[in-house]
Parts: C-alpha cells; structure tokens; sequence
C-alpha cells in the first residue's frame, strides 16, 4: 500500500539525474542574449552576477532562489515576443481626491447638441465612468426632463463601432501629418477651400470660422441638416423682412393649432414645449380648465396624438388649409380682432379669399369652428407652423399670432445658429462647383453627407472628383468610405466645447471621460485651417471666453459655468416685429402659383425618425429596439398608408412595394397605420445604412434614395406597386391597438367629466379577495406607489429609455423582438378607439403595478418573487429557476423572462457597452425573470443616506428613472406617508383609477383618466 501524500503543484526534483539535467538546461537558457537582457532589467547587478550553487553556501545564490526571483521579476516586467516594452510610471490611488467617495456617484453638467440646438444634460459618473444621461433642471432646453437621444447618447460614447484611428487613404496615420498637410497657407486665398459643418450655434465655431475667413477669404462653408429646413426663417422674412426665430410659451395658451408641426416631440426646444404644454394640460379637478389643441397633419405623430381635434391630410394641403384658416380669421365677419392687424396688410391679405375654393367640402365646418376658437381666445391662442412646410405657411402662422395679439405666447427672437455671411453657401451650390472643378480641399465636419445629401444631386459619387477630402467622424460611415483624409471625432461626451440652446442661451461642453480613440472636435479641425494647431479643444474655449469675457472674476466665472453647465443672461432677446404687406402678398402669391396636386395622385411625405433620427444614431442598439412612439415597430422603417390607400393599392402589412418617384425608386414594406392621411406614403429616415456601422448595417430601407434637393420633405407624384408574394416580417411590439370594450386606459371628453366626475368611481377602492393582506412592517417605512397621468402622457418613450440605461436592460435584437420577448421592463401601450381612419389615441405606460395582492407571489415555487415591508414586489434572482409562473398568473403582462445569456447572443450587449452598466444593479443571466424594481437601489441609497442623517426620507428624495426623465412629469412617485406630495394629491382625483381593477390585486400603480377638451362645435352628435 502506498503511503498518503499531500497534494502539490507540479515541480521539478532538486536532486537526481532528472534535477541535475533540469538545471543545466535552465542554465543554458540563462546563457541566450533575450532572456539575459530581461534578466537585466529586472534583476539587481549583484544577484545577477552571484554564482549558481545546488546546495546553500553562505553568500551563494541557490538554484531554487534564482528561479523564484526571476520568475516573480519576469512576470513583472513581462517578456513579450523577447522584445521590452518601455516602462510607463503609473501613480497609485492611495489619498481619495476630496471630492470623490467610491461606490457612491457624481453628476456634471454638459450639453449634447442636436442640428445646432443644446440640451443641457447632468451626467451620472462613477469614478470616471459616464453612465447616465439626466435633464438638467437649470437648463432651458430641458428643464430637468430627457429625450430618447439624450438618454441613449451615453451607449453611443460605448460604441465598440467607433472609429479607432486616424488614416490617410487606406494607412494609419498621424495627427501630425495632418497638420503639416493643411495648416500652411495657400496661394489661392481658400478658393478651392470647401467646408461642410452641421448646423450649430457654438461661439467658439463661429469665432474660427471667422480666422479661417481672414485667413483664406475666398473659403466658404456649407452647414446641412437633412431634418432642418430653411422655411421657417424665409416664412419669417416674408412676414417681417428679417429672417427671425419664432418662439412659444404654451403655458400662456388657451387654443393652439398646429400645422403639421410635431412641437411636443421633434421640434427643436421640444421639451421644454412638453412640460409647459403639459402644465395647461393637466386638470386637477373637475371644475378646472385646459387648453385646447387643433393639429393639421398627414400621419400620425405624438402632438397629433394629444389633439382635440385632428385633421389628416396630405402634407401638399395644408398650405391651403391654412390659408382658409387665415381668411375666417381675419377677414370673416365677427371672427376678427378688430385691430389687430394693420389696414395695409389686411389689405394684402384680401387674395385668401381665392385660395379658399382649393380647401375640401368636408373639411370647411372644421375650419370655421377652429377659427372661431382662436378668435374667442385671442391673446391666449397660438398657431405653430411646423419646418416641412414652405415658406408661405410659416408666413401666415406669423400673422394669425399677431393679428391674435398674443405676444406673451408667441414672439420673434434673431437667429440662434451661426451663418458665415456671404461666404455660406446651401448644398446644391457646392455641389455644382465640384462638377466645374473649382474644389480642391473639401472638409467635411461630423456630418454624413454622403448618405443623407439629396438623391439628385449626388454627391457620393461626387466627393472622389475632389483632390484632397477630410472626413471627422465618429464611424467610418458612407462619407468616410468617399475621402482619403479620415479622423475619429470625440463624442459628445468626450468633448469640450460651446454650444446654444433654442432660445440663445449659451451652454458650456465639457468632457466627463477622455477621449476613448482619441477623438478630435470640430473646432480642433478648423484651428488647423486658422493657422493655430497646436491647441487643444479646452485650451480654445477657455480662452475664446476669457476674451469674450474678461474682467479679473473669470476664474469664478468659468467655473461657475461649468458647474451649471450655462452661462446665465445669454438668451436671445425679443425682437420688434411688424408685418408687412408685401411680404404677405408676396406670400400670398407664391401659394397662389403652387398648383394643388390631383386628388388622386400619390405623395410621398419624408420625415426623421423618433429613434434613429435622421441616421446618426442608427448603430445605437437601444434606440433601433426602441417601438416607434405611434406605430411599436422596432428594427426597422416601413411605408405607412392609410387602411383606404393600402385597400385600394390592394397590400396590407409586411407586403414589400416598389415606390417610384421622378424616376427613383424603392422598395419597401408596408405598415397600415391607422389616422394616416389618404393618398400619402410616409417614409421615415435614417435606415439602409451601408456604413461600417455593423449594427445598422443593413436595418431598414433607404428612404433618401427619393430626396431631392426641390422637394425634401414631400412631393407628389408617386405610384406604389404590389411585389407578388413577397412578405417582409416587421418586429412589431404591440400588434393589438383596440380597448375592445375593456376599461383599461379611460379617456372622456371634458364636458363629460365635469357632468359626471365620479365615471371611475367602480374602478377602485377595495375588492373581495381570499389572498392575505400584506404584512404591516414592524417599524414605520415609506410606502412607495406610483401615479400616471394620461391627460400628458405623449407617449414619446423616453421613459423606456432611461428605464433600461438605469436598470442594465439588455438588449434582445430583431429576431427575439418577432418572437415577442423584448425585454423592456416599462412599455407604453397606445390605443385607438373610433374610426381607425381617424381615431381617438391613449398612451398608457405599463410596468410591474407591485400589487399588494400579487398573484406572481404565491405562485412562486421557490419564493424567488416576494413583498417587501415597503410594499415592492420584489424579485430575488439567484433565487429564480425560470418556471416563468409568474408571468402566466400576471394579469399585467409586465414579467420579461430572460430567454439567453444576451451578451453572449449579441456583440452590441458586450465589449464596451458594458462599461455603461449602472454597478449598483445586478446583470442578470440566462433564465431568471425581469421586471421593473420601482428602481430599489435609489430607494436603498435614499434609504442610507437617511439612516447616516438620522432622519427619515424626505418628500421627492426619491425619484425612480422614469420619472425624472419625463418632458411632461406625467409619472410622478413617492411615499404614500408624504401626504403633500403630488402623487399622493393626485391619487385622490375623481378620475383616478386602477387598471384590472376587478382581479383584485391592489396595484400600487394608479392611473389617472385622460381628459379631451373638445369643441363642442365639432362634436360628432
């Protein structure tokens, strides 16, 4: 039997004939140049110079020593390939900086800016990593709220698609070279010199632009945004003779009308439109009054969604229909404001009476009742004019507002985005001098041109005509593959800078992690041409504003404003404004001459996406499997029609078509949409990409392959052909849009709620149940509940997207999407009642109801889903064996079970987008169920901080993710003990309610009835 021994680590004997060959070959090893030069550098003179013994001689160096030594020194210094790698001194994190605690988080102010526009943002940081996107509460442009593009920018800084490096033609190269190719003068004063910029109101821009202009004269700029259009400052020059700004308060507005202009989701300055909208909006009781909203739109959008009244039409009439508008009020008599306009314009006005024979029969009787309402409320009404619309249209809406004399809710402030003067010039001319030849150098700056310039003029093929062409860019994108110069861009996130809000006020750009690829800005590219390289991007702005600024307090200035995150008092101010006549007539005249389309042809209306936007954002995996706000369709771009065009073309959803304009030509799925406008193709931008963008490569279909430079944003003329059985699924998120009877997401007018303010009194309150009460906790706790109002839900899902940034929600790609397990745990379920040709529309937001009576909980085998003394449907996941019971017994429907390990499944969930992780939230695998959590880890710090002030949570200390991104504060949660909190005052209105009410289950979640203030002129009897 053999003697038991203790297991070791395999080594080598010391001893015998086995050891002694061991050592000689170690030895021999020793002796190779390589492995002595590393020994070197590692090892100390005197102990590489000590002779090798076997045995332990006094002073000797033993075998066994010398191995240990040099194999903890190797491993240190590290030999790679037996070539040394130089030393880097690194410093360790011995004294904690004063201001940063780890584990516990830290937010900066910045701004993201979008076509010119700044947002300001807060962004969260744990120990150097950005990791979410909040509204700053300061700021003007977001007043504490967020868009889906501010929340899922902080997964765009993570994108492992990003551009690496730098490259001259086909090689890698470096930012010296750059400069030493294009800082130099030129012999032509800039005239072969060609930039294209997005739009943009940074100082510092405009400050270099203006070097550049000293520099090289003869130089001009292009700024191009495929989503913004120059209408609305040529409408305002025919109003006003100058090309001004128009700007809205709609918290002052009792009656608005929209013309095609989506002001509440895509407009610039949206949310800060939402918020005040939603402040005139929301009705606190029955006697109280809202305002009243008229939209005038071809498809459906989220402002056509909140609309009393709604008409659809195609995007071809809504010229005429606001001319009819324009004609009852001011010129109908008893509709108009005596006054209010001067008799010389009025004058100029007298040909709306022509233009009145081209409105619909059906649609006049809406007309007059809309301009009678405008007239009664006068001051308090506001006309918007949306950017498809031509020049003419935002004409008129400038004079209804003044003849209306609301100059608190509307008024005129100077342009807010820089322009070069005479030495800008729109696309279409660049465009014709690369075809004559008279361009040499072509900087292009962040904007993808090459996809997204209209179709006509085709400038892909184009830019290769140029010799020498500079692309910054955050991927190597369509523009990319078309130049020979190339440079990474610095996100937004990465970047200093300047930037200016909608109505002026100027917003501070500061980095809140260096620059993953070392990215370069906009402004370090054009300080190249200004002859200045050796600066960097902070060093720029600090001094552009200690020269604006001056004054020996610009230290505490600068900081001030980086901490803020604006500089305050920067607005833009009011302008004075007068109408005149021969711009109206000149207005007047351009519609005149536009011959209205036949009724029976096809349009084809253009617009950005609500996720993608205009393509910039197409390789950001949140928002492609974010469901459009209207439609729910994820992964993809679809031909809207109306139920009445797709029957009479004879397709329905998911057949491909083929649209064909001016000889273009398409083909496309199609998505019956309902309250779309007859005899109009809606296509949305930003999809079809061809980029290096591996996600959004080959998502959707290239709606700018029908663009064209006369006619960006619609035009007439189409014809859509059927492609015989050919079918292309379409990742829908909600395929069932009817209430079907059932009281789910309740909406009445508001005539009916003041007669009858108890119509949700049977839908609440307690109900018979054999389930046990929720134990009572055993010491006083905050009892956390949730109130929705859907009177303000717009349904632009920025919830969504700060829910899954907040909560580490992963995402589960196009192909789970068709299968019906999207993992988002809030969802908002829209619904249509009436006519699906132009129904009523209810946005409902639908997440885990933490029931007090939760059928998930005592189905459970394995106590995985459980209460909390708190009143949180808790859910445990190492508990969880996937049984998914409590996703069949949830009446909710609000469980997500985790299908896979999706960040093994897909590369977007892994790699870099893991550095965006919230730590305090669990990753959760394979197998486990998800749901919302009522974001319990911001419960639990609240609950901490408190227990270490030795005091109890204070109302609004805690604020769930949902809530704080909300544009119109349509969610609002807390403690039931906080009696003065909104959420609990709103939970005692009449029109309060709970979903599923007759299950019993005491939902935690109250909902609050969606109240409709229609005309009573316009109700159908």
């Amino acid at each position: 039997m053999m003697a038991d021994r203790t297991q070791t680590p395999w080594s080598p004997a010391l001893d015998g004939k086995t050891g002694k060959a061991y050592w000689r070959s170690l030895a021999e090893l020793l002796e190779t140049p390589e492995l002595r030069d590393a020994a070197a550098r590692a090892l100390p003179g005197a102990l590489l110079a000590a002779p090798l013994v076997d045995g332990d001689s006094p002073g000797a160096l033993t075998r066994r020593s010398w191995l240990k030594l040099l194999g903890a020194s190797m491993a240190l210094a590290g030999v790679s390939g037996c070539n040394a790698k130089p030393a880097d001194r690194i410093v360790p994190y011995v004294s904690t900086p004063p201001e940063v605690t780890p584990g516990l988080l830290r937010y900066y102010a910045t701004s993201l800016e979008l076509d010119g526009f700044a947002t300001g943002v807060l962004v969260e940081n744990h120990e150097g990593r950005p990791t979410k996107v909040e509204g700053n509460p300061e700021h003007p442009a977001s007043l504490g709220a967020t868009g889906v593009h501010e929340q899922a920018s902080v997964l765009g800084l993570y994108d492992q698609h990003r551009a690496r490096a730098a490259r001259r033609g086909a090689g890698p190269a470096a930012w010296e070279a750059f400069v030493e190719q294009f800082a130099g003068a030129r012999d032509d004063r800039g005239a072969g010199l060609r930039f294209v910029l997005r739009p943009t109101g940074s100082p510092l821009l405009l400050d270099l632009i203006g070097r550049i202009q000293e520099r090289h004269p003869a130089a001009r700029f292009t700024f191009h945004a495929p989503a913004r259009s120059p209408h609305a400052a040529r409408g305002a020059e025919l109003a006003f003779g100058a090309p001004l700004q128009a700007q809205y308060d709609f918290r002052t507005a009792d009656v608005i009308l929209s013309l095609d202009a989506d002001f509440l989701a895509s407009m610039p300055f949206s949310l800060r439109y939402a918020r005040q909208f939603a402040e005139r909006r929301r009705i606190g009781s029955p006697t109280g009054t809202m305002s009243r909203l008229y939209v005038v739109e071809p498809g459906l959008t989220p402002t056509g969604s909140m609309a009393d009244h709604r008409l659809r039409r195609r995007p071809s009439e809504v010229p005429a229909i606001a001319a009819a508008i324009a004609a009852e009020l001011l010129l109908a008599e008893g509709a108009r404001p005596g006054g209010a306009v001067p008799a010389e314009a009025l004058g100029a006005l007298q040909p709306l009476g022509l233009l009145q024979p081209r409105v619909r029969a059906e649609d006049r009787p809406f007309i007059q009742a809309l301009a009678r309402d405008l007239a009664r409320g006068g001051a308090a009404s506001v006309v918007v004019a949306g950017e498809r619309q031509p020049p003419p249209v935002h004409a008129l809406a400038h004079v209804m507002n003044a003849a209306l004399r609301n100059d608190r809710a509307a008024w005129a402030t100077p342009g807010t985005l820089i322009a070069a003067g005479a030495a800008e010039q729109d696309l279409a001319a660049l465009a014709d001098e690369i075809r004559r030849g008279g361009v040499d150098t072509l900087v292009i700056l962040e904007d993808n041109v090459a996809y997204t310039a209209p179709a006509d003029l085709e400038l892909s093929a184009l830019l290769r005509a140029v010799r020498s062409r500079v692309y910054l860019g955050l991927y190597e994108d369509e523009t990319a593959a078309g130049c020979d110069w190339f440079v990474p861009a610095a996100h937004e996130l990465e970047a200093w800078g300047d930037a200016r809000a909608y109505d002026g006020t100027i917003s501070l750009v500061q980095p809140l992690i260096e620059p993953l690829f070392q990215g370069r800005t906009a402004a370090e590219v054009l300080t190249v041409f200004a002859g200045e390289p050796r600066r960097s991007a902070r060093e720029l702005l600090r001094d552009a504003w200690r020269a604006r600024r001056g004054g020996d307090d610009f230290d505490a200035f600068w900081e001030d404003a980086l901490r803020r995150g604006l500089v305050e008092g920067t607005a833009a101010p009011r302008e004075a404004t007068a109408l005149r006549p021969d711009g109206i007539a000149a207005a007047l005249g351009q519609l005149a001459a536009t011959a209205p389309a036949p009724a029976d042809t096809i349009e084809v209306a253009f617009s950005t996406d609500a996720t993608v936007y205009d393509g910039r954002f197409a390789n950001n995996p949140w928002l492609l499997e974010l469901p459009d706000p209207t439609t729910k369709l994820t992964w993809d771009n679809a031909a809207l029609l109306s139920p009445e065009t797709a029957k009479a073309l004879g397709v329905e959803s998911e057949d491909m078509v083929d649209i064909e304009l001016r000889g273009r030509s398409l083909s496309i799925p199609v998505l019956v949409a309902p309250g779309h406008a007859d005899g109009t193709v809606s296509l949305k931008l930003g999809y079809g990409r061809s980029g290096a963008e591996s996600i959004a490569a080959g998502v959707g279909f290239d709606a700018y392959r029908l663009r064209t430079a006369d006619a960006p944003f619609f035009a007439a003329g189409a014809s859509v052909k059927k492609r015989p059985g050919q079918k292309h699924p379409l990742a829908l998120t909600q395929r069932h849009f009817s209430l079907q009877g059932r009281p789910i997401a309740l909406s009445v007018p508001l005539a009916v709620y003041r007669e009858h303010p108890d119509f949700t009194e049977a839908l609440k309150g307690p109900q018979p149940s054999l389930m046990p009460v929720a134990p009572a906790p055993g010491v006083p706790l905050a009892q956390w509940a949730m109130t929705i109002d859907l009177t303000i839900c717009t349904g632009c899902s920025s919830c969504m997207v700060a829910c899954q940034a907040e909560n580490n929600v992963l995402v589960v790609g196009r192909e789970e999407v068709l299968k019906s397990r999207e993992m988002h745990w809030l969802r908002i379920d829209t619904y249509y009642s009436g006519d699906p040709r132009d129904p009523r529309v209810v946005h409902q937001p639908m997440l885990c109801q933490h029931c007090e009576k939760a059928p998930c909980e005592y189905v459970c085998p394995v106590n995985a889903t459980t209460h909390s003394p708190d009143g949180l449907n808790e859910m445990t996941y190492n508990r969880c064996v996937g049984t998914r019971f409590c996703s069949n017994n949830c009446p909710y429907k609000v469980r997500r079970f985790n299908w896979f390990d999706f960040t093994e499944l897909h590369a977007y969930n892994d790699g870099l987008a893991r550095l965006q992780r919230n730590p305090d939230v669990t990753v959760r695998e394979r197998g486990v169920m998800e749901k919302c959590t009522y974001c319990v880890q911001r419960i639990r710090r609240a609950e901490i901080a408190a227990r270490v002030e030795q005091r109890a949570i204070r109302p609004g200390e805690v604020v769930t993710a949902c809530q704080q991104a909300c544009p119109t504060r349509a969610i609002q949660f807390g403690s039931l003990e906080h009696k003065e909190t909104e959420m609990v005052a709103w939970r005692g209105e009449p029109r309060s309610f709970e979903v599923l009410h007759d299950q019993g289950t005491r939902p935690r979640n109250i909902y609050l009835a969606r109240i409709d203030n229609t005309n009573p002129e316009l109700d159908e009897p």
